[in-house]
């Protein structure tokens, strides 16, 4: 009977820890919880079709800031040819609303994956 107990203490440990993980699992860049309300409100001032160069955003150097169908990308850089950075999409699934945009003569397919509220972390690879 204490055995069953024990074990059963760890199994109710473990779910504890695995549900805190995934309420608290991190950005990948801690700066972002600082930047995410200036983003916002530089991603709601821009209109479609506008391109920001480089600049910092809440403490988060961009080399690009893009808006297309009403989503912002926030592009960071490039790792091996393949830029990264942040979206903000407020009606949903941004790879959705950007299935056909032409970002250039290269063809790259977009991954998102949701953050928090109108966030999402974005990957383009070539």
């Amino acid at each position: 009977m204490v055995r069953a107990l024990a074990v059963l203490g760890v199994l109710i440990l473990g779910g504890v820890m695995v549900v805190a993980l995934a309420a608290f699992r991190s950005t990948g860049d801690p700066r972002f919880s600082g930047a995410a309300a200036e983003m916002e409100a530089v991603a709601r001032t821009m209109k479609d079709g506008e391109r920001l160069g480089p600049r910092t955003v809440g403490g988060l150097a961009f080399e690009e800031v893009r808006r297309e169908r009403g989503v912002v990308v926030f592009r960071e850089g490039e790792n091996l040819a393949s830029p990264y950075g942040y979206a903000w999409s407020p009606q949903g699934d941004p790879a959705r609303r950007l299935e056909d945009v032409a970002w250039s003569r290269d063809h790259v397919d977009h991954t998102f994956e949701h953050l928090r509220g109108g966030f999402y972390s974005w990957q383009a690879r070539r």
